[in-house]
């Protein structure tokens, strides 16, 4: 079973501004391992991997501030910087040494950022539905890509993030139902479309802010300043496989290595958990 919990961070540099709050779970003993969710999730997404990893380690997976339970940044920004220092600041709340940190989607770009910044702060990463994408393409999906979802008197917003959610377990990008877009032919459990249309209700108007950000990330550039031992976890059943393949034609560091595993759920826990001995050594 994982424990919940909020950490409290000064909302300034001096600490005068007051405070504001990260929620997360946790499980495990050990050598500290972060989990970063993809955007506009939350660390109850993360709760299957977090079991997993507790058998290595103490897994901690965070709400991304503006997600989950976790307050928005005091002072956001541009980019991802604001969520990489606010990572910082929460390992060293938490008094964690040299976390390895996961993250997936959204979380492995803020994951890549941090081990630039911090290269000293984290033994390494494991990054999963890490992507490459043209530049063309970003402009293109970021077109149409987060529709306002501001609450409406007539409920339609409720009806028009159910559509989302329904169709990006199936397309990607989600708002393209064309043949060449859909990544699987079977429609998500209504539990799992649930759970994630009530994180984006819960995100708000504001569920783009991470999200959007990571589009922007998502390219081979951002890989080359990394120092940190780094393992791209590969799976042929990610939503992302077309564009995360692309990786493979990238002249990467020898410090960042693919890892590959089978199709299916047990498969890709298994590689998962064979990355992260490696990582953890």
């Amino acid at each position: 079973m994982s424990r919940r919990a909020y950490v409290s961070l000064p909302a300034g540099a001096d600490g005068a501004a007051g405070q504001w709050q990260i929620h997360y779970r946790e499980a495990g003993s050990g050598a500290p391992v972060l989990l970063l969710h993809p955007s506009p999730l939350s660390s109850a997404f993360m709760q299957p991997l977090l079991a997993l990893f507790a058998g290595q380690g103490r897994a901690i997976a965070w709400d991304t501030p503006g997600y989950g339970q976790s307050d928005p940044l005091p002072q956001a920004g541009p980019g991802l910087t604001a969520y990489v220092r606010a990572l910082y600041d929460f390992t060293v709340a938490l008094g964690l040494d040299t976390p390895l940190i996961y993250g997936s989607a959204t979380g492995a770009q803020i994951a890549i950022e941090f081990g630039k910044a911090y290269p000293h702060a984290t033994r390494g990463l494991l990054l999963e539905n890490a992507a490459w994408f043209f530049d063309s393409e970003r402009d293109a999906m970021l077109a149409s890509y987060f529709p306002d979802i501001s609450p409406r008197a007539d409920g339609s917003h409720l009806l028009r993030v159910w559509q989302m959610v329904n169709q990006l377990y199936q397309y990607f990008p989600w708002y393209d139902t064309s043949a060449a877009a859909r990544v699987r032919d079977t429609p998500a459990p209504l539990d799992i479309v649930h759970k994630t249309a009530l994180d984006y209700l819960l995100a708000g108007p504001d569920y783009h802010r991470a999200y959007r950000a990571a589009f922007f990330n998502e390219r081979p550039e951002q890989l080359q300043g990394l120092t940190v031992p780094t393992r791209i976890m590969r799976w042929p059943d990610s939503l992302l496989k077309k564009y995360s393949d692309r990786l493979d034609t990238a002249e990467l560091p020898g410090n960042i290595r693919m890892h590959h595993a089978g199709a299916g759920l047990e498969a890709r826990f298994a590689g998962l958990s064979e990355a992260l001995a490696q990582l953890l050594g």
